[in-house]
Formats: structure tokens, sequence, C-alpha cells
């Protein structure tokens, strides 16, 4: 397999990065698409075609399987098929003008249909780029959706190896990083609860992982809802998915013995604060110096934490307290949210505990009820303006459903949660 046509797909990947972080006229995307121009014409001069295609876990170049993809692509993968681009075709004669149009609208956050695709083209007057559904290329497998367990563990995957390159010290890209918050925000934003159904199943190393995920998953949401700009969503989002990575016990030049691991793990990322700014770093090392400044570390000279580390310390603890619930049957989301309150101008800032709940709920979407009328139903939306009255769908007579909000619904009430955890046990 030429190098050459693996650099391609590696800048393409790149470029779909930068599309979907920043816009097509951002220098970065420009710059990258410039790059992958030149490599695509080099190799068009010597072959009829360049056909890249995503069939199931590989990746398939000019009819030629490459088995040994990292995890990083899976959500390009992803992407590509949700958008009807199971192949992508180049043809000799490529301007860089249809590269840099076609690249640009397959970034946009729509899902396309093959239709879309090929209306485009012909509107556009693309004449040297193909694109489309598996067809004939080579013999068709059967693909189906992903479903949350295995997108999960697809992320997982991908920040076990993103934790083990920093513990090493070894090069990360930032957009790669920048885009996999953008990836969780955009394929997990509201799903939270979900994971805790399989939660106990999960290897020692993947709960610490998983708690990675889920506080970026509730800082994302929490923060994009709230109405943070998307710059500083996917800054929150990455500074939160790496909040603990002193706690990662990978041997390398990253460990030293006597350090906790707040100060561990800003000394991981400070070697990064160039690439990814200062702010993961000040996070590592404050998430729990607590808003009246009496935890760990003990630091001089500032009047209170990064708003940043006060917001991602109410995501950790959060999913901390609600893991505790598979050992210990008091701590329903209800009693989290007491637990949580009860700290409020110690542990948590008052006013980020109280927009946390307001924009999340009490209970998160997904949770399972028991409502005082007796039905059983799944909370879809936190109350607008009570945190504790959401609303909840419940299933009706012959498969109907019938959305009650409980602010309008003033007589009825909450009355138990249905615990993730006593799901997981039975399946482990």
């Amino acid at each position: 397999m030429d190098s050459r046509e693996r650099e391609v797909f590696a800048l393409l990947l790149s470029v779909w990065q930068a599309g979907r972080l920043y816009s097509p006229d951002h220098p970065q995307f420009l710059e990258l698409v410039d790059r992958a121009y030149r490599l695509i014409t080099e190799i068009l001069r010597e072959e009829r075609e360049l056909t890249l295609a995503a069939v199931g876990e590989d990746l398939v170049i000019n009819e030629k399987i490459i088995i040994d993809q990292s995890q990083k692509f899976s959500f390009f993968f992803q992407g590509l098929k949700e958008r009807g681009l199971e192949r992508l075709t180049f043809y000799p004669g490529l301007e860089k003008e249809e590269l840099t149009r076609f690249l640009a609208f397959i970034c946009l956050p729509q899902k396309r249909t093959e239709q879309d695709i090929k209306n485009f083209l012909e509107l556009e007057r693309i004449n040297h780029i193909t694109a489309g559904r598996l067809k004939g290329l080579i013999e068709d497998r059967e693909q189906p959706a992903l479903d949350f367990a295995s997108s999960f563990d697809q992320v997982l995957a991908f920040v076990a190896l993103v934790a083990r390159k920093l513990t090493w010290q070894e090069e990360i890209s930032p957009l790669e990083l920048k885009y996999l918050a953008l990836s969780i925000l955009e394929n997990f934003s509201g799903t939270y609860w979900q994971g805790n159904h399989r939660w106990l199943s999960l290897k020692p190393e993947e709960k610490l992982w998983a708690h990675f995920v889920n506080t970026a998953i509730l800082v994302t949401t929490f923060s994009a809802r709230f109405g943070f700009p998307r710059e500083d969503v996917i800054d929150l989002g990455v500074a939160a998915l790496f909040h603990d990575i002193g706690e990662a016990l990978f041997p390398g030049p990253a460990l030293a013995s006597g350090e906790n691991h707040m100060v561990r793990g800003a000394r991981i990322l400070l070697k990064y604060r160039e690439s990814l700014s200062p702010l993961p770093a000040i996070v590592a090392l404050e998430h729990h110096l607590r808003y009246d400044l009496k935890g760990q570390p003990k630091l001089r000279g500032i009047n209170e934490p990064h708003q940043a580390s006060l917001i991602v310390s109410i995501a950790d603890i959060y999913d901390k307290l609600v893991k505790k619930w598979a050992f210990d049957e008091r701590f329903d989301p209800l009693f989290v949210y007491e637990l949580m309150k009860a700290e409020k101008g110690r542990v948590f800032s008052p006013e980020w505990l109280e927009a946390f709940f307001q924009v999340m709920g009490i209970w998160p979407e997904g949770c399972e009820v028991f409502l005082s009328d007796g039905q059983k139903g799944r909370v879809v939306r936190p109350g607008k303006d009570d945190p504790l009255r959401p609303r909840v769908e419940v299933n009706l007579s012959e498969g109907r459903r019938e959305m009650i909000d409980l602010s309008l619904e003033r007589k009825i009430s909450i009355v138990q949660t249905v615990n993730p955890f006593t799901r997981s046990k039975t399946q482990s």
C-alpha cells in the first residue's frame, strides 16, 4: 500500500475535523485542503482514479483493505456513512476549487442522503469527484447502525489511546482532541443516563475512561444548553475529558512518586499548553480545590478557582455520586441533588451549581421514574423553571404515549426512580 494513499486519508480526516470545528474560510481548513489537493493530484498523475471507502471497520483504498485502523477514525467513518458517503472517488483533472467546495459541503452538520450529494455535485458542476453508497466496489457487508454501547466503546478506546500518549508525552493533535469533544457533544448530548446501565460490566481501567467521558458529556451538554459560544464549549469539553489524567497509571516519564493526581495531571498537560492552551492543565490542577479554596492542592495567590474548574468539578463529583447508587440504595438523583445543594458555597459555586441543575434537571434525560398516580415513565426534558418538575413520557395502552409536563400537572410528582445499576447487575 502506497504510503501516499494512507496520507491522503489522514489529511482528509484532518480536513473533516477542521471543517466541523471551524468554517470553510478558516486558514487551517484551507491549508489542509491545499495539502490534500497537492497529494491527490500527485497520485492521479499515475492512477486512473483514487477511491476511498469505509466498509465496516475497514478502510479500503483502491480496493485494497487496510485492517490496522486506529480508533480515531471511527467517528470519521460514522460521519461519512450518516451522510451517504461510504465511497469517495477522485479523478484526473480534479481542480482545487472543486475539492474545496466538496469538502466544505460534507463538513456541514446536516445528515445527507445519497441524492443530496448527487444534486450538489451536479449543481456545483463538480465533475471530477463522485460519492455515495457502496455499490459493486467490493462485496457488500452488513453494516448495522452503531448503537449507544458500540459508540461509547469506541470513545473509551480512543480516550485510553490519548491518555497513554499524554502520559508518555507523545505528540498529540489538538485538532483531534477538539474534534473528539465536538463528537461527544453531538453524539452523546442528553445520553448521560444511558451509560449507567452498563457501568458495572466495565473493567476497572474502562471505568476511569468512562468517568472521563461522562464528565465531558455533562460539561459539554450543560455549557452548550447554557449558551456558551461553540469554541468555549469545545475547550471546556477537552478540559473535562482529561481532568483526571493524573489518575491514569501508565508507567512513563510523566509519573512521579509523591504527587497527588491533581498536580501530576497538571504537569502532564502543561507540556501541551501551547497546542491545547493552558485550560486543561488549570482544570486538572483545580478540580478538587473547592469554591472556598479549602480543598486540594493548597495554592497561594488566588482568590477563587478558574470558572472552568468550578464547572468541571460539579460534573466530576456529580458523576461519582451517581455511581455510588450501584452499591448504596440511598444515592438516587434526588438524594445526589440534596447532597450537592448542601455544599453550595463551600465545595461548589452557588451560581454554577444552581445553573447546572436548572439546565440538566435533577432527573437526567432517560431516567425511568414512577409517578404519584401510579404510572411509569421516562424523563425526556428537564423542567423549564423548576428542576423538580420535568417532562415525563408515559406509555399508555395499545402502544400509545403521552407527555406529562409536571410543571403544569401540579397534582402529579415523581415518587421513585428506577435504579439503572440493578439492570447492569443482572446482565453482568
